[in-house]
């Protein structure tokens, strides 16, 4: 039987068929129910980097705010810039390319093989050959495709936990560094002050000299302590801008363009009781991606039973006689013998895998539980500390360094007492912008274990 033309292109129309079949994409089609958590409410009305390589920014630093530059500012630009974010959220939309891979079906193999050619007699030549096209499926039992890809999508979706701990860190380190910068900013304005009282007191030694009233020693003191007083503030300058420089760090710049950060750091409020805020810890991504690891484990665990079923090869095609030119179909199922690889230590290590995961959830919660009593207790402590001084203290070594300088000025007591009224006042303030900021600082920690905003910084 000669073959005809609609006869070849029906064999190549099977080629192709087969060769088609078997493909397919998965199921993990929404990025966002994939792999993204839901953000905590800290810092969750700010726009993140979310690694979308079409609409990512260049890579080159952001341009500086200039101006007085608000908390919210700083927050937001070292969300949108910041490089470690950026990376953590490039890992996510990796892991969600793993998961739409794993979830692919098997490519087919074609097949192409000769017969019955280059022999002796009769089968010399080609004449008398047989010719195979066909293609071969791998046919995997025990839904190992779906299962491979829930494997995937809660790693992916461990990956978005990773995302949403570095996106609070980002948050919580640049609130701290505001902070810093707030604090450096404040001891700038009390060293300048102190330096301004420094010199009205030099100039009533001065007086007080010219006027016989006093040893020029009394003179001499005070010029120590104005030097003394500028160094002083020589040294917060420099220590403003190393402020100034590790902010505008946390979103890749190098070189301040704003003038000021603007925040009041004596904003000490009431805050939530501990038993609300420990609610909230189990929402924690420290703690409740070991939820997530136990969906790992045991999704693993699926799939390593899973693959104990063998995968079967079917195969099927078309061969030509060339002696005749007729045709003839051809099928063929291939088994693979477990006699070596019976999968058994696989399903041992996932199941190692979900125990440890467990204990892991326990022991994360309970060092979040540890972390925010240790958090909450320097909260509490700042707190009472900033309104013990405010309310009680500052006001009574105020007082009596206007008096020591009143008394001064009129003779009444000597300078080594208007010079420790002086020291006591400046360290009291000092000791009150310490505690304010450690009270901050201990504020955006119980922010960072919790993700509830308590918006310190007014």
């Amino acid at each position: 039987m000669t073959p005809t033309r609609h006869h070849r292109h029906a064999y190549w129309r099977l080629v192709l068929t087969l060769a088609m079949a078997g493909t397919g994409l998965g199921v993990c089609a929404d990025n966002a129910a994939c792999a993204w958590p839901a953000p905590r409410a800290l810092g969750r009305e700010l726009p993140a980097n979310r690694g979308d390589l079409a609409t990512a920014p260049p890579a080159t630093t952001p341009s500086e705010p200039t101006g007085v530059l608000t908390l919210r500012q700083a927050l937001a630009l070292a969300l949108r810039h910041s490089l470690e974010l950026a990376a953590s959220a490039h890992g996510v939309r990796a892991a969600e390319g793993n998961a739409r891979q794993a979830g692919t079906w098997p490519n087919p193999e074609v097949e192409i093989g000769a017969e019955e050619f280059g022999g002796s007699d009769s089968r010399k030549g080609y004449g008398a050959a047989q010719t195979s096209v066909g293609l071969n499926q791998p046919v995997e039992l025990g839904g190992k495709r779906g299962k491979r890809q829930r494997v995937a999508q809660s790693e992916a979706r461990l990956a978005g936990w990773a995302y949403e701990a570095q996106r609070l860190d980002v948050h919580t380190r640049t609130q701290k560094a505001f902070v810093d910068v707030l604090l450096a900013q404040g001891q700038g304005a009390l060293a300048e002050s102190l330096l301004a009282v420094t010199e009205e007191v030099r100039q009533a030694a001065v007086a007080r000299v010219k006027g016989g009233k006093v040893p020029r020693l009394e003179e001499t003191k005070a010029g120590v302590e104005v030097t003394a007083a500028r160094i002083a503030r020589d040294r917060t300058r420099r220590e403003l801008e190393t402020a100034r420089q590790q902010l505008v760090a946390a979103w890749g710049g190098t070189v301040p363009g704003f003038t000021a950060a603007s925040g009041n750091l004596d904003a000490v409020s009431d805050l939530p009781p501990l038993k609300e805020l420990a609610a909230a810890l189990d929402d924690a991504p420290e703690v409740a991606r070991w939820h997530e690891e136990v969906t790992l484990g045991q999704a693993a665990l699926t799939l390593a039973q899973a693959e104990r079923l063998p995968t079967l090869g079917v195969s099927a095609g078309i061969s030509r006689f060339e002696e005749d030119g007729s045709y003839a179909g051809t099928v063929g199922l291939s088994v693979p013998l477990p006699l070596f690889d019976r999968k058994v230590d696989g399903m041992l290590a996932a199941q190692h895998r979900i125990t440890r995961a467990e204990y892991e959830q326990r022991a994360a919660r309970l060092r979040a539980m540890t972390a925010l009593n240790e958090a909450h207790s320097r909260l509490e402590t700042a707190r009472g500390e900033a309104l013990a001084i405010q309310a009680e203290l500052l006001p009574g070594v105020q007082q009596a360094f206007a008096a020591a300088q009143t008394e001064y000025q009129a003779g009444k007591v000597r300078y080594l007492e208007v010079l420790d009224a002086q020291r006591t006042l400046h360290e009291t303030h000092a000791r009150c912008l310490d505690v304010l900021a450690a009270y901050q600082k201990a504020a955006a920690d119980v922010e960072r274990l919790t993700g509830i905003p308590l918006n310190t910084i007014q």
